[in-house]
């Protein structure tokens, strides 16, 4: 395999006292120092307070937002709780000048937290989000705004009906007028713009009988929390995907005729707020994966070959027409990325904004990558081979009936690099993140490390000025913590912050 030289990452898990005069104060992490191995040593933590709530009052608007506390600030890290059971449910991405907005479930409610690169929490953070408690999905705007996405607490004995409360925050932790806004049924979410796109799909939550039809109806809501409402779109029952594009396109996704690995047909209709688009629905022959796209809008797709051994491309504009882009015959197999049951379609290609397209293969236990350029030719350096499989998040106890995992998403980051989290390289270490150039080498320095025997990395953010942002999952004496590390480009780590300690 190449690039082995792991570096090990030792985390930062001490607390601190209280600081004289604070009701609390939370730790943060301390810039790691530079040094060949990249390791930060272990030092005490700085303390911060937040000493102002941010204004939270939703103004009136056409979207009827509900009329909801202000939010709490926090001034306390980490928060107490398994990092394993807690950590699925985190959700990061790419903040204002490289920082990272994150969202974390604890002890029944959600918190909201900008963190910058020297692991401190930005000022006025972190809030708890009032009469929520996980939320899904973090959105961020144009506008360096953010939208997150959560479930409304439901007393005991109260209504089943799925809610959704969708917040909008700027970076100095001010809720923007119109917000919070109350979304019922609502399922996946995009921002556009400024704009927060929904689909709203009963399906996803009540389920239905094979050979219904329901609808699926897309609705926006503007920076103001103005809301709009689109026209109902049918789909078949039960086993439909949807996906948004960043031009604002829906896609609606159903998997027909399994008798054969030969007879499986994929329809695809292309959808908004007016409706179905002219030209939808196309059927791609095969068992496609989900959508994936480009920066302009492209839709992108891996088909398995009925032989089992080969994979297609295939990527469509707007109008549904298939373009040359797509390509055939690679000898790979785009592994699926949830192992529960179900029935498996190959996992989505991972595009680049110019249209360069990653194909992944976890079969083995083993990865192997397939670069691809823009035209959906072979680049030249690749496949990438290792002989270390990609890290699995989630748990399954004994006995948990339908209980599976999801593979870790890889990430691209500035240049077209790719980055996987993989899985340990035996019992005695954790597991490994690794940065991989367009040339298909890994980068001088990588993969980085976790030293302690279990720990993992489940999730990252790789952000625009080059920066990653990792979540590690280690284990302690008792249960498990989950750790937020920053590593430079050149694979040093530059701040490490323990976010959920047991």
């Amino acid at each position: 395999m190449r690039g082995t030289n792991h570096r090990p990452v030792t985390m930062l898990l001490s607390m601190v006292v209280l600081v004289a005069g604070c009701a609390s104060a939370a730790p943060s992490s301390s810039p790691a120092p530079s040094g060949a191995s990249g390791t930060p040593r272990s030092s005490p933590l700085t303390s911060f307070a937040n000493s102002a709530e941010p204004s939270f009052r939703p103004s009136p608007s056409a979207s009827g937002s509900p009329a909801s506390k202000s939010p709490t600030v926090v001034t306390k890290l980490p928060f107490k709780g398994s990092g394993r059971d807690l950590a699925t449910q985190i959700r990061m991405i790419e903040g204002p000048d490289g920082r990272l907005w994150l969202s974390i479930p604890e002890s029944g409610r959600a918190i909201l937290l900008l963190l910058d690169s020297t692991g401190k929490p930005s000022p006025g953070w972190p809030i708890v989000l009032p009469g929520v408690e996980a939320c899904d999905q973090l959105l961020a705007a144009d506008d360096s705004t953010v939208r997150v996405v959560c479930s409304v607490r439901r007393p005991p004995g109260g209504p089943f009906d799925a809610v959704f409360r969708a917040f909008a925050f700027d970076a100095n932790a001010e809720s923007m007028p119109g917000w919070p806004v109350d979304i019922e049924d609502g399922s996946i979410g995009r921002v556009v713009g400024d704009d927060l796109m929904m689909l709203v799909n009963p399906l996803v939550h009540i389920g239905g009988e094979s050979g219904e039809r329901w609808p699926v109806t897309m609705i926006t809501i503007a920076a103001d929390g103005t809301r709009r409402t689109g026209i109902e779109v049918p789909f078949p029952c039960c086993g439909s995907t949807w996906a948004l594009g960043p031009d604002g396109i829906a896609y609606g996704m159903t998997r027909r005729d399994w008798a054969t690995a030969s007879s499986i047909k994929t329809d695809v209709t292309a959808f908004g707020l007016n409706g179905p688009h002219q030209s939808w629905p196309v059927t791609i022959d095969g068992n496609a994966s989900d959508l994936a796209f480009d920066a302009s809008g492209l839709a992108y797709a891996v088909v398995g070959a009925s032989d089992g051994r080969t994979t297609r491309t295939v990527v469509l504009d707007r109008d549904g027409h298939e373009l040359p882009a797509g390509s055939a015959g690679h000898a790979i197999v785009s592994t699926g990325t949830w192992n529960g049951a179900g029935d498996s379609s190959p996992g989505a290609p991972i595009v680049a904004g110019d249209g360069t397209a990653y194909i992944v293969s976890t079969a083995g236990g083993s990865t192997t990558v397939v670069g691809l350029n823009p035209a959906g030719q072979p680049l030249t350096g690749w496949p990438f081979r290792s002989n270390l499989g990609m890290e699995w998040t989630g748990h399954c106890g004994a006995g948990d009936t339908g209980c599976g995992q999801r593979r870790t998403a890889p990430a691209i980051g500035p240049n077209n690099a790719l980055y996987l989290l993989n899985a340990a390289s035996g019992s005695s270490t954790g597991g490994s993140m690794v940065a991989i150039a367009a040339d298909g080498r890994v980068r001088n320095g990588w993969p980085v490390a976790l030293r302690r025997t279990g720990a993992m990395f489940w999730s990252m953010v790789v952000a625009s000025n080059g920066l990653s942002w990792a979540l590690a999952i280690e284990p302690e004496k008792q249960g498990y913590s989950a750790t937020v590390l920053a590593i430079a480009e050149d694979s040093k780590v530059v701040s490490t912050t323990t976010i959920i300690k047991p």
